[in-house]
């Protein structure tokens, strides 16, 4: 794996957050419109295992959200641990904002008042002296450093 593709798993992370909440969201307002129905009335055996079904598959589905939470707060401190070695300011702040708050290049460039291409530029500086970093850091992982 390169070090774009491993700053590219913080963006993977929250498209799996969204459809993990839209997907809690319509469970739960599911369950709660069969509540509302059968509250006066006789619930048959058939609803009621669909509800617990569906209560199972909220609480599924909210321990996923909460692994993924916690996977992508280890990764975000993981990233700025990387940046941080990033001597250049410019550099660091660009990674930062494309990889952690997930801008856009043209939110980037506006944010760091610089044109579209100098922006790019910018970025791809940056992935390749993160990736000397990356590839440092591997090789003395390996040889026990």
């Amino acid at each position: 794996m390169n070090v774009q593709d491993y700053l590219r798993q913080a963006a993977l992370l929250h498209k799996e957050l969204e459809f993990l909440k839209e997907r809690i969201t319509e469970l739960r307002v599911s369950r709660d419109n069969v509540r509302a129905f059968f509250v006066k009335e006789v619930v048959s055996r058939r609803i009621e295992d669909r509800m617990a079904a569906n209560l199972a598959e909220v609480e599924m589905l909210e321990d996923m959200y909460m692994q993924k939470v916690t996977g992508l707060l280890r990764l975000k401190y993981d990233y700025h641990l990387l940046l941080d070695k990033l001597s250049d300011r410019r550099q660091r702040v660009v990674l930062e904002m494309r990889y952690i708050d997930m801008l856009s290049f043209e939110d980037i460039s506006e944010r760091i008042f610089c044109s579209l291409r100098t922006c790019f530029t910018v970025h791809s500086l940056a992935l390749s002296r993160a990736q000397e970093l990356w590839d440092e850091d591997t090789l003395a992982h390996r040889s026990g450093a």
